[in-house]
């Protein structure tokens, strides 16, 4: 198991939470929960309610439908960040590609903190924006 500053130091190399002071980190790290999945283990399932932000410490992910994959996520990035913010049904499956471990942050936590850290919501609002002009 990993110590606290060792997850801080973590999350400072993710894009979505760089520039965030260490004690808003330490917040997001102990409103979260550490979990696993092994590979070929599906972590959201299409149909099933989502409202989880996942950031993957180590290991790879496939968001995928139909067979069709639509994005893989690697170590050091994170996934979910809509479904967090307004929960949905989820409209693809994602699948461990290796085993993989994460922190899984439900929305009513995120929005808890992005109210204490103005910080980490200018950051989700960048990074959402970022990704809808990339599409």
């Amino acid at each position: 198991m990993r110590l606290t500053l060792e997850k801080v130091l973590i999350l400072k190399n993710i894009p979505l939470f760089s520039g965030i002071p260490e004690a808003a980190l330490a917040d997001i790290i102990n409103a979260s929960e550490e979990t696993a999945a092994m590979i070929g283990t599906d972590i959201v399932k299409a149909g099933d309610l989502w409202n989880d932000l996942y950031i993957i410490l180590q290991g790879q992910v496939r968001a995928h439908r139909n067979g069709q994959t639509l994005r893989e996520f690697n170590a050091l990035t994170t996934f979910g960040e809509l479904a967090a913010l307004d929960a949905e049904t989820a409209d693809m499956t994602i699948t461990a590609l290796e085993d993989t471990t994460m922190f899984k942050l439900d929305g009513a936590a995120l929005y808890r903190l992005m109210n204490e850290h103005k910080s980490l919501e200018r950051n989700m609002f960048k990074t959402l924006c970022q990704r809808l002009r990339s599409k």
